[in-house]
């Protein structure tokens, strides 16, 4: 599932990267912020792997996928707070603090639940999780949340079931209110778009249309607008409706590329929220030489270009990427083929 996370302000926060950069599992890589130094890059992405460096090794933390008879053994990662959890197919979660540096067991994934196939989305402390089931066309929804002071950390389905929407969800957004899911689904020229109110346990139809971004998008306060990734390369806004049954929405897009920006293979890109109208894109390109460097069983042959940037409208009302960005490169390696890999700001 794709990853969401708890939006913070930049002070004194890090970056938690996860990657499918280990042969028998995953790594989680501690990156300190205060490491992108805003001035010595105004922009232009460091596309070259040469320029590249390696990231700091032991990482924070390895997880390695259990194995067994457990169908598709795949991991997938989401945030709560200072925690981030790892859910697995049919077994245990497990929940490490980036406070504490702590390790803890949680609940059982539920038995419908298919981890790596669907959208997690925090609401009011708790993590909910729309899971897509490929081979029946199904989906199951769900919450975590902690239960004190006896059942810790557990989950409870969400009535009613989902409606029937045959489709995988393309983009996500939680809405200003604080308590409404939104979701849009597309198929080549099929759209469809829904949303769930967690409060009062209602899906709504709103018609077929779709959001127009890739993935989640993030509001911000300060645009008044959901942010989210384009799927050709740019940023780009929505204002959000205030009665959330808005059908023509507004959509701006920046003029700059931020990724999809040459003709190396691309091998997946995320976004997260960093707070006050700032983000931070992680994105995977194919390394020169991959080939050969297959051929002598080197697995490092990805370049993973991290980027924090800030958003604004200019005096005309257009949405445009602020001065003060900056842009990391690392060499890092791929191992599995459905797997994005994702950060955390904390």
């Amino acid at each position: 599932m794709p990853a969401t996370a708890v939006k913070r302000g930049r002070g004194g926060s890090s970056i938690y990267l996860v990657l499918d950069d280990w042969t028998k599992g995953y790594s989680i890589h501690k990156i300190q912020a205060d490491s992108f130094d805003s001035d010595s890059d105004s922009g232009s992405d460091d596309q070259h792997s040469g320029a590249a460096r390696h990231l700091p090794e032991p990482p924070t933390l390895r997880l390695e996928c259990p194995v067994g008879t457990v169908p598709h053994p795949g991991m997938s990662f989401s945030a709560l707070g200072t925690k981030i959890f790892t859910f697995m197919n049919q077994r245990c979660s497990l929940i490490y603090d980036t406070k504490t540096a702590a390790m803890t067991i949680g609940a059982h994934a539920p038995a419908d639940m298919v981890c790596g196939f669907g959208i997690t989305m925090v609401v009011d402390e708790m993590l909910h999780a729309l899971s897509y089931h490929f081979r029946v066309k199904q989906h199951s929804f769900g919450f975590m949340s902690w239960q004190q002071p006896t059942e810790g950390w557990s989950w409870k389905t969400l009535p009613p079931p989902p409606p029937t929407f045959h489709r995988r969800v393309n983009s996500y957004a939680l809405h200003p209110d604080g308590c409404t899911i939104f979701m849009s689904t597309a198929n080549f020229m099929l759209h469809g778009h829904y949303s769930f109110n967690t409060k009062d346990s209602v899906w709504r139809w709103h018609g077929e249309w779709a959001l127009p971004f890739s993935g989640q998008a993030h509001f911000d306060r300060e645009l008044n607008a959901w942010v989210g990734l384009h799927r050709d390369g740019y940023i780009c806004c929505q204002v959000a409706s205030p009665s959330c049954h808005s059908t023509t929405p507004t959509l701006q897009t920046t003029k700059e590329k931020l990724f999809c920006k040459d003709r190396k293979p691309h091998m997946g890109v995320s976004l997260s929220y960093v707070g006050m109208s700032k983000f931070c894109l992680v994105q995977r390109v194919e390394r020169e030489g991959l080939e050969e460097a297959l051929a002598r069983g080197d697995y490092a042959g990805c370049v993973l270009h991290i980027t924090l940037f800030g958003l604004k409208f200019n005096h005309k009302g257009e949405l445009q990427i602020t001065d003060h960005r900056s842009t990391r490169s690392f060499i890092v390696s791929r191992h599995k083929d459905h797997f994005m890999p994702v950060a955390f700001w904390m």
